[in-house]
């Protein structure tokens, strides 16, 4: 299979596959509107306000503000890719030994010029690491990085399901709503593998089956997968012979547990991004994005809790 290149700037205007940046396959990169899993699976875990808020399209959105977790996953993906060298494309580490950012008091000192060499030489060093356009991660993550792909190497069935193409973006048009749809799954086997790759803290818990898939529901990584699967068919003709996620604990020695997504329930979540393509094109057509706080609530108490209160109120000769 054919795998694209597009030149800066060159918007995607048919299907297939497509080798470009990541921060370029999350924007509008299609000639018309486009969507990617996550937006499909906000949808489904939160509202269409919440989707609206932070989307591209929206003069007034909101900075979608990055956690540890996400960043750290994204380094992940970045060494399962290529390596190391991949990782310091993208990120820049700031060393263990790094001085502490200066001061309100010793940024006036040094603006005054009373500041000490100390002061200096923070401001110094976080000048130059603001300035790097690379996101950052700390020596430590990148150590945790580097233990979790070595765990990864080892382990016979991990290296297999991530031995595919990674990195590379399934774009085709749904039928129905004329939208963009793009897939991009850590790893694409033309031999019939689509399979994505996620860093879990088990954060106390045990980490095994149960710990993955209620991650699965959480997170609906199904929708994701099954994403991933209905682009593969798409594109080529055929259905993915499996498709799935590896899961990996944070926690040493970094065990990795596969999770395949069964065909019924790939057909399952299909339903749920086909359900959140359609309320997107509603969306956008009406141009209103319905908000958590759209219907006022009434608060009930429970059948259970109602009877016991009665029961109190009876007893203290106020009930109803």
């Amino acid at each position: 299979m054919e795998i694209k290149e597009l030149a800066k700037g060159e918007l995607i205007s048919s299907p297939g596959f497509y080798r470009i940046p990541l921060d370029v396959h999350h924007s509008q990169c299609c000639d018309g509107f486009s969507v990617t899993s996550g937006v499909l699976r906000r949808m489904q875990i939160e509202t269409p306000g919440d989707v609206w808020a932070f989307h591209d399209d929206n003069p007034e959105r909101w900075e979608r503000e990055e956690t540890d977790a996400l960043r750290l996953g994204r380094a992940m993906a970045a060494f399962i890719e290529g390596g190391l060298e991949e990782v310091e494309k993208h990120f820049y580490v700031l060393p263990d030994s790094r001085p502490q950012r200066p001061t309100r008091q010793q940024m006036a000192a040094i603006k005054d010029g009373r500041g000490s060499k100390s002061a200096m030489a923070s401001l110094a060093f976080w000048r130059e690491a603001d300035a790097d356009p690379r996101d950052h991660i700390t020596e430590n993550q990148l150590n945790l990085i580097c233990d979790m792909g070595r765990a990864l190497a080892k382990d016979p069935m991990a290296a297999a399901l991530l031995g595919g193409i990674p990195e590379v973006t399934m774009a085709w048009k749904d039928e129905r709503t004329g939208i963009w749809c793009l897939s991009r799954p850590d790893q694409i086997s033309f031999d019939g593998f689509v399979g994505d790759y996620k860093k879990i803290s088990p954060q106390g818990a045990t980490f095994d089956h149960s710990l993955c898939y209620r991650a699965i529901k959480k997170h609906r990584y199904d929708m994701q997968i099954s994403f991933a699967h209905e682009a593969f068919e798409y594109l080529t003709g055929n259905q993915p012979q499996a498709a799935g996620l590896i899961f990996q604990s944070d926690r040493r020695p970094h065990f990795s547990i596969p999770i395949e997504i069964g065909d019924e329930e790939i057909e399952m979540a299909r339903f749920y991004n086909h359900r959140s393509l359609w309320r997107i094109k509603e969306c956008r057509d009406s141009g209103h994005w319905p908000e958590p706080g759209e219907h006022p609530g009434i608060f009930h108490w429970t059948d259970d809790e109602r009877a016991r209160i009665l029961e109190e109120m009876q007893i203290s000769g106020v009930a109803p």
